[in-house]
């Protein structure tokens, strides 16, 4: 009897293995290449298996429901996985279970289709079910009566393990390695079920090591001895400020110097570089996540000090909170947010009034809209701000913050398919569906700079002084990228985007070439010759001593790159923590 229920755990354990790991490495041989370059973490993975399995069979006294329930549970993680690493090269974390809306509001336009080997897992899992019906028909016992201890130790016992579990140096004695630095490798080389175990044992916003009044008072007053930061532009009178967002406004020359345009397409605002400052903005974020950048930018709270794959405007922002928006309302700013799309998805209609933005302009204020593709086109979208800042200009100064949405994914979808010729040097070979997503891809990059030159060659006829910040929300998620494992040079050019300053009025220059998305609102209000808060000057101040930062890199001042470390970052934590999770000494 007891062999019987070993053989049935065991097998619950391996097909859960196999069907999680084959979708997050690509296929069987892949697992078979893993399991025999990490046996310790494959065994590792047999037990966190068995585990959740025990745990759930302890409300059955007959083994074909729960089953059903573990390997329908099994089945779905390992496929919201696969089409998560194909359309984003990120894997599944646990903190997007409360992504579900956005994921399923996003997921019509995305073109899904189960692949064979998809095909393979459901008809496998329906094989096991109906085996194991079979087995328990003609060979099980029949079922042990009911006791309480028994019951108690079915759940106990596997919740232990699985939190035992959770701490990275236990994992470290079977093999795993920490590296939640990049998500990507740590999923291909821990694999799937001991990476998500290593992610749900850092699922909270970290807190500074000692948070108190006396604490925050002593950095306040460290940030109010601190010689003020000088402006950085000098108009006369406040200065309107538009700010957009583009949709993954990246070049993908940076990720690999092999790809190239026979056009390029950053070329339309060749007239207007003398007066553009451009640099690079350091996001955390790849292939989506966009309201994220959108956080860190309004905010200025880092997401290297929360848990990996979190989404604030969902989890976190339950009430208002200080912002840029806020800031700049109460210097008397008319604060307007416009984005060409669902006005609720990512939250960002409940969001966004939290922040301090007076009005949300969504897709159903662009009646008529030109579609490129899936989305209201990047022309649509300027037209729109223009239009918006002409009402409101009247009232007094306006900030103005778009979020375009025309270079959205996907890329290879014929539907979208769009011609711009590409270019492969130095033996760089591609699929014909790769160079397909780099053709769309760059079609839709001409035309951001065609709006945007448009944009800049319009606010050089208003005769108000006028700031405009450009920015990329993430790179694109490209799979010919991903082959080896990641290193700091590699991660600072996938998170990079392509962004300038232009003002019809002087700039002065940092020659800071990255800046940090977290950073970026603080360094917009210097621009624009703006008091800052005390909140900013804290996040002022911490500039000068780190260049940049995000989720998996730091920028030295020197220009050195490190993988970022709490050790690292720790100091910088007191202050974001303070302004919003913790009291708010700081004010």
């Amino acid at each position: 009897m007891w062999a019987i229920y070993v053989g049935e755990y065991l097998a619950a354990a391996l097909f859960g293995v196999l069907i999680l790991e084959r979708c997050n490495m690509g296929g069987t041989g892949s697992v078979i290449t893993w399991l025999a370059a990490y046996p310790g973490l494959f065994f590792l993975a047999l037990v966190i298996c068995a585990s959740l399995y025990c745990f759930i069979r302890a409300f059955f006294r007959k083994p074909v429901w729960p089953f059903a329930i573990y390997g329908s549970l099994v089945c779905l993680m390992g496929t919201a996985n696969f089409f998560k690493l194909f359309y984003r090269t990120e894997p599944l974390v646990p903190y997007d279970l409360f992504n579900v809306g956005p994921a399923f509001a996003i997921a019509g336009n995305m073109s899904m289709r189960l692949t064979r080997g998809l095909v393979f897992n459901l008809v496998f899992f329906v094989l096991c079910l109906l085996g194991l019906w079979v087995l328990f028909i003609l060979v099980y016992p029949p079922a042990p009566p009911r006791r309480w201890w028994r019951f108690a130790l079915m759940l106990l016992l596997p919740a232990l393990c699985l939190y035992s579990l959770t701490d990275v140096h236990r994992l470290a004695l079977f093999g795993a390695e920490d590296i939640r630095y990049d998500q990507y490798y740590n999923y291909q080389i821990n694999g799937f079920i001991v990476s998500t175990l290593m992610n749900l044992g850092d699922s909270r916003v970290q807190s500074p090591r000692v948070y108190n009044y006396d604490e925050v008072a002593a950095l306040r007053e460290a940030i109010e001895e601190a010689r003020n930061p000088l402006p950085l532009g000098s108009p006369k009178g406040q200065p309107h400020i538009i700010v957009l967002q583009m949709e993954a406004y990246a070049d993908p020359r940076r990720i690999d110097p092999r790809v190239a345009y026979a056009l390029d397409p950053f070329s339309p605002l060749a007239p207007y570089e003398s007066k553009i400052q451009r640099f690079h903005t350091l996001v955390s974020t790849i292939g989506g996540g966009t309201s994220n950048t959108e956080y860190e930018f309004l905010t200025g709270f880092n997401l290297f000090y929360c848990p990996m794959g979190v989404t604030p405007f969902i989890q976190y922002m339950n009430q208002p909170r200080p912002s840029l928006a806020s800031a700049l309302t109460e210097q008397g700013y008319t604060s307007v947010a416009v984005h060409p799309h669902i006005g609720r998805f990512y939250n960002r209609d409940a969001v966004f009034p939290k922040l301090g933005f007076q009005r949300f302009v969504t897709e159903e204020e662009f009646v008529g809209a030109e579609h490129i593709g899936l989305y209201i086109s990047d022309d649509t979208f300027g037209g729109k701000i223009v239009e918006i800042f002409e009402e409101e200009r009247a009232n007094g100064p306006v900030f103005i913050y778009g979020i375009s949405i025309q270079n959205h994914g996907p890329y290879f979808d014929p539907d979208v398919r769009r011609e711009y010729p590409v270019e492969l040097n130095g033996g760089l070979t591609l699929t014909d569906a790769q160079i397909t997503e780099l053709e769309t891809f760059g079609a839709n990059l001409y035309d951001s700079s065609v709006m945007l030159a448009n944009m800049i060659q319009y606010l050089s006829t208003v005769d108000e002084p006028i700031l405009l910040l450009v920015y990329g929300d993430h790179q694109a998620a490209w799979l010919w990228a991903m082959d080896g494992p990641g290193t700091p040079d590699v991660e600072l050019n996938r998170y990079s985007t392509e962004s300038f300053y232009w003002a019809n009025y002087p700039l002065a220059n940092e020659h800071r070439p990255v800046v940090g998305a977290s950073v970026l609102g603080t360094q917009l209000m210097r621009k624009a010759g703006l008091p800052l808060p005390l909140y900013n000057k804290g996040i002022d101040l911490q500039s000068r001593e780190l260049m940049a930062y995000n989720v998996a890199i730091t920028v030295e001042n020197d220009g050195s790159l490190r993988y970022a470390t709490r050790e690292r970052l720790e100091a910088y934590l007191l202050l974001q923590y303070d302004r919003m999770f913790g009291k708010n000494y700081l004010e």
